[in-house]
């Protein structure tokens, strides 16, 4: 890994961390959410419970996305802008974050967490993180 990119990691965990901290997840039903580079290396997660790890998300996000943006191409979509996973216990919503800054979005949403609103909040932290990375640049 080149310098410049150890700086970006850190100038992007820096920022994304700042987000988590500002927004108050837990109350909209947010129990976990990463970012991750393109390539699957974890850049920043909130689990306040330490309940998963960051790396194996991470790496599952990359793959995820990767094989729906690859179904999307295979039917003349382009890209993924967002792929969720539905169980009976709660969502996960994978989101490319901008195409100024290669990063995925993974966030894991409780049964009780509302749609509409999980996939506005989702949306929020995207934004908020491109815009600390803005900043910091």
């Amino acid at each position: 890994m080149t310098k410049k990119m150890k700086t970006n990691l850190l100038s992007a965990s820096i920022a994304a961390n700042q987000v988590f901290d500002q927004i108050e997840l837990p109350q909209n039903g947010i129990t976990t959410a990463v970012i991750t580079t393109l390539d699957g290396q974890d850049v920043a997660i909130y689990d306040p419970k330490q309940e998963f790890s960051a790396i194996r998300l991470s790496a599952m996000t990359s793959s995820l996305v990767a094989i729906a943006r690859s179904v999307g191409k295979e039917v003349g979509f382009h890209g993924c802008d967002r792929l969720m996973l539905e169980t009976p216990t709660g969502r996960i919503i994978f989101r490319s974050l901008d195409n100024k800054y290669p990063y995925l979005l993974c966030v894991v949403a409780n049964q009780d967490a509302n749609l509409g609103h999980t996939v506005w909040m989702v949306d929020k932290i995207a934004k908020n993180f491109v815009q600390q990375l803005d900043m910091s640049h």
